[in-house]
Order: structure tokens, then sequence, then C-alpha cells
């Protein structure tokens, strides 16, 4: 299957980074991961105060690719966690705010990439959920960490426990995302918001994350262990 393919749209002060595939199951294999990490910090190295990120095809992203997960040793498991955690801590730790715009499925790997970003955006046919019950898997890129930090470990247990599927009414009631795009025109409101954000002081942007990064007990800047590519 072709892989996940990823391209950026740039503006004044903001970049929106597109995932596509031709099934329109975005999946975050590492030969995605890889050009995603890349893309991310190409446009971090500039002047980008807001990255968008967001995928076309009827899904944000449904997580890792089963096939290559069900080919991993214990050490290629540990490189492509660390691929995965490097990604969403380059995110976390930017200087830009992060904004996931999500159309569709959110699941898996695909949840723990939007729990990455500052501000979330989903239409109303989106769905999410973390399989990992089903599969007898655990994600290996801070899902289990970082959820039940952001919507309490009560709602976190029953979207992890059951592997149950969350509408978006109730993943904004959670609290895990900010905005709901009513009437489906996620890309207006996306841009919106991206293009307001853009407009912020960048060293604003950069003290109030590490400020939420202090409170919210996220990985501190420099912790954990990166794999460099």
């Amino acid at each position: 299957m072709p892989r996940t393919a990823v391209r950026t749209e740039k503006g004044d002060g903001w970049a929106l980074i597109i995932l596509s595939s031709p099934a329109g199951l975005n999946k975050l294999g590492s030969d995605t991961l890889v050009p995603l990490l890349e893309e991310v910090r190409s446009n971090l190295s500039g002047d980008c105060r807001c990255l968008g990120i967001t995928g076309q095809g009827g899904s944000f992203a449904v997580g890792a690719d089963l096939r290559e997960i069900g080919g991993l040793t214990p050490g290629t498991a540990r490189t492509f966690s660390d691929l995965g955690n490097t990604l969403f801590r380059t995110l976390e730790n930017s200087d830009a705010l992060v904004v996931a715009g999500i159309d569709g499925f959110c699941l898996g790997g695909g949840l723990d990439l939007a729990l990455a970003a500052d501000w979330r955006i989903a239409t109303e046919r989106s769905v999410f959920g973390h399989p990992g019950a089903d599969l007898g898997l655990i994600t290996g890129f801070g899902g289990t960490q970082k959820l039940p930090r952001l919507i309490g470990a009560g709602t976190a247990a029953k979207w992890l426990f059951t592997a149950g599927r969350i509408g978006a009414a109730e993943a904004r009631e959670a609290g895990f995302i900010q905005e709901l795009a009513v009437g489906g025109d996620l890309q207006k409101i996306l841009m919106e918001r991206i293009r307001a954000f853009a407009g912020l002081r960048q060293e604003w942007i950069r003290d109030v994350k590490r400020d939420f990064r202090f409170q919210s007990g996220f990985w501190p800047e420099g912790g954990g262990a990166r794999v460099h590519i």
C-alpha cells in the first residue's frame, strides 16, 4: 500500500502540513513519520508562529501500520517509538502554536499526534479512540501518559480500556478538542484559527507554552529519548 504522503502549504508566519493517502486512512508508519518530522523541523526553523496539521480523505490519522508493527523486533520497536516521540516532543517544545485540524478518524497514534497539538478543531463526524485494548497493544507514543493529563484519569480509562469510538461532541465535552467545525467546513475554520494565531508574538507563544508544559507535567525540554533522523 502506498505510504501516507506529506505536503505543506505556507503563508505569512504559518504553515499547514497535510497528510493524505489513496485509501484515505492516513497511517503513521516510519515511512511517513520520517518525512513528517523533517517537514515539521523545516517549518519550525523559520519564523513560523503557527503550525497546522491536518489530514485529507476521511481521516486525520489512524495510527501505525499494523503490518509494520507486526514485524518489529525489540530493538526496532524502540527505534520506532523514539521516532514518534521525537516528532511529538518537537511539536510540544516548539515556539509555535500547533493546531490539529481533524476530520474523520483520529485513532491510536493519530490520537497521540493530536495530543501533541496546542489546539484541536474537529468536524462533527470525527471519531476518536485508542484501539489498543482490542489489538493487545500499548501505544509507544506517550498516549497513556498524556491523555489522562488532558481529560482526567477516569475519562481516559474509559477511552483506553474499552477501545471505544468517541464522537466529536463527547470529545469536546471531555476537553480533548477546543472547537467543533459545525457544518463540516473545517478548512475555513482551521485557516481562520491558524492565521489568527500566526498574528501573535512568538515570545508570548513560547512563554505560555512553557508555562502550560510545566503545569501539565508533560515531558520537559531535553528530557527523554531522542532519535536523530
